[in-house]
């Protein structure tokens, strides 16, 4: 199952395309492409959530996913990134115990993103699902406004007469 608004968006993207370029330029899909499309998503998901890069491009990263500024981490796997750090750390004393200075750079740059990986995490677990807009309000225009402003009282204004 494929998130519906990304295809609907993808959809409406090529559309709006569609309608600026000549018509001998674009075709409907295969089927065969279409499906390669959507198994691009499906090898988005990864451990820690998914990653975010475009369609049709490898892993810059070669799969280094704290690595990669693309990746969406996903707040519930959050203990993962526990459990990461402290198998890094352990590295990183056994890196200095060893006297492996060559690797000290590389261990200390993957704690470093796996922190602010850990923090944006925590800030993606406390985003609310909706967000109450309240009611909007409708202030008439014109002549309108002038004669409600003199009888009645307007959002943030104090009573006019």
């Amino acid at each position: 199952m494929f998130n519906d608004e990304v295809v609907r968006h993808y959809q409406q993207f090529l559309d709006n395309r569609r309608r600026l370029r000549p018509d001998g330029e674009y075709r409907a899909p295969t089927s065969t492409e279409w499906s390669e499309f959507e198994q691009h998503f499906d090898t988005r998901k990864v451990e820690l959530g998914d990653c975010g890069r475009p369609y049709a491009s490898d892993c810059r990263h070669e799969h280094a996913c704290i690595r990669c500024p693309v990746l969406r981490v996903n707040p519930q796997m959050a203990f993962r990134l526990e459990e990461i750090e402290t198998d890094l750390i352990a590295r990183r004393a056994r890196i200095d115990a060893e006297g492996w200075l060559g690797e000290i750079a590389g261990i200390d740059l993957t704690l470093r993103l796996l922190r602010q990986k850990q923090v944006e995490a925590e800030r993606l677990a406390y985003v609310p699902q909706t967000v109450d807009l309240g009611i909007p309000v409708v202030v008439p225009h014109g002549r309108q406004y002038e004669e409600v402003r003199r009888s009645s009282t307007l959002p943030g204004r104090g009573r006019k007469g």
